[in-house]
């Protein structure tokens, strides 16, 4: 889903951009902050945190590539096209390594159970080039 420069609020609330109803996202989860400088995610208090590459973080730089766990929803960083394609099965082993290298149990990262439908993954598209404002709106 190709997104605009400027602040793009996730969450439970009605009043998100994006919107995520899962118990385990917080009305205001966190906010993804585009512009000339780069692409940021700001974890906004959420109960659950916000994991990038399979490490809960407060503020980070996000890079082309990085995925963004937000509850059980699993998002790919794409900027100005990159990376190219998606493999959802190497996907799930990458947050799964990047927790074990952290110490964390595989088993505790923020997977989705085997009987949790509500797993969907996306990727975020952010044109950096691109300065004209004919994207569609969220």
């Amino acid at each position: 889903m190709p997104l605009k420069a400027g602040k793009i609020l996730i969450g439970r609330h009605d009043d998100c951009q994006i919107r995520i109803p899962a118990a385990n996202v917080s009305r205001h989860h966190c906010e993804v902050v585009t512009g000339g400088s780069g692409v940021r995610i700001k974890d906004l208090g959420s109960s659950n945190g916000t994991f990038v590459n399979g490490h809960k973080v407060d503020d980070a730089e996000l890079s082309a590539g990085d995925v963004l766990e937000i509850g059980t929803l699993l998002f790919v960083v794409r900027i100005d096209g990159d990376p190219a394609s998606i493999d959802p099965e190497a996907l799930s082993q990458h947050v799964k390594s990047a927790a074990s290298s952290a110490g964390a149990d595989a088993a505790t990262v923020n997977t989705p159970l085997a009987n949790d439908d509500s797993s969907v993954d996306f990727d975020f598209d952010f044109d950096l080039s691109d300065d004209d404002d004919d994207q569609p709106a969220l």
